[in-house]
């Protein structure tokens, strides 16, 4: 699933959330700076280490379904050390997790008798 990562109005970002935590109601991947992007504004994690919870002026809108009801949202950017940023997303609403997911393969295979 596609989504927008914006503070205020302002788009800082997008993401493929690709990858799924079920049982914990994550999705994850990676994370393309929009030039709007402040590694030291926005990273949670600068290359492995911890920063600061700067998720909280951040929201979520996805590609179906408009805004994302976000418990936390957190950016991990390895840009220096891994030429890579990552993006993850704790959903608030487990209701909200299951419309957009359930027929993700992992969500499937963590919930075989869902659909």
């Amino acid at each position: 699933m596609q989504v927008e990562v914006l503070e205020g109005e302002t788009v800082i970002g997008s993401a493929v959330l690709v990858h799924l935590d079920p049982p914990m109601g994550v999705a994850f991947g990676p994370f393309t700076p929009s030039t709007q992007y402040d590694r030291n504004r926005h990273a949670n994690t600068v290359d492995g280490t911890y920063v600061d919870d700067f998720g909280k002026s951040l929201r979520v809108r996805a590609d179906q379904g408009g805004e994302i009801e976000a418990a936390a949202i957190a950016i991990e950017d390895w840009a220096e050390s891994l030429a890579m940023r990552e993006l993850t997303v704790f959903f608030a609403d487990g209701n909200d997790y299951r419309a957009l997911f359930s027929d993700h393969e992992e969500y499937k295979a963590y919930y075989p008798n869902s659909t």
